[in-house]
């Protein structure tokens, strides 16, 4: 069951108004607050680059794939409207990142104790001392934006996708008579799923660009973002509800 052909032509269309921005030539050396600004051009390359693999799986059959895909486009999303609106944001960035390479340094230093060498150990130990303080890890579904069904839909799939739960493996299993159970491999979604999946991609990268033009306002004469919006409103009403 593909998406429908509306939301893969929209799509395609997309991607392609946001390769005439060529944003890989965009020059922010001396721009204000330009670490931000190159923080968020990375988040909408990493967004793009999930919505592509979610199309690549979507075109050869994989639902599910494609559905779990979406939940790291939301996610590049969300990111990127705290880009846009939060001064500290790439502080809170490093915070999240120095508390996940230290738990990941301690647990290593604990599976390989007595078998590390010395001057990695010491370069281990080295780096829990400086980073002792390090503490505040990003929790997207927590994170208030004014887009409660983006939030909502994230922890939809993310009780499929973003590791193994009770609803994930019922997913493999269907009870054709009572006592005798089918396993898939690769179950089915169901439609409104789907439409789901796919109208919430969409969203993610109207407000991802939304978020990156207010960031970098050099770009918004070169993208109709409205234009954009109001084709995607025109599909997604149209769908199931």
């Amino acid at each position: 069951m593909p998406i429908r052909k509306v939301w893969r032509d929209w799509f395609g269309e997309f991607l392609g108004s946001v390769d005439v921005l060529e944003l890989d030539k965009i020059d922010l050396c001396d721009a204000e607050h330009a670490e931000r600004k190159s923080a968020a051009l990375a988040l909408l390359a990493r967004l793009l680059s999930e919505t592509q693999s979610a199309l690549v799986l979507v075109d050869a059959g994989r639902d599910l794939a494609f559905r779990s895909t979406c939940r790291s486009a939301i996610e590049c999303s969300v990111h990127l409207f705290l880009a846009e609106t939060e001064d500290g944001y790439i502080d809170l960035l490093r915070s999240d990142d120095e508390v996940s390479r230290r738990s990941r340094a301690k647990k290593f230093m604990a599976n390989g104790r007595g078998k590390l060498a010395k001057e990695a150990e010491k370069h281990l130990q080295e780096f829990l001392r400086r980073s002792a303080g390090a503490k505040g890890r990003f929790q997207i579904s927590d994170i208030q934006t004014p887009f409660p069904r983006q939030t909502h839909v994230y922890r939809e799939i993310s009780a499929d996708a973003a590791h193994v739960t009770w609803t994930s493996l019922v997913r493999h299993l269907h009870e054709i008579r009572p006592g005798w159970i089918e396993l898939k491999i690769e179950p089915s979604i169901t439609e409104s799923e789907l439409e789901e999946a796919a109208s919430i991609l969409a969203f993610s990268l109207l407000s991802g660009m939304k978020s990156l033009l207010n960031l970098v306002p050099a770009l918004e004469d070169k993208f109709d973002l409205e234009t954009v919006f109001e084709a995607y409103k025109k599909i997604y009403l149209s769908g199931n509800p």
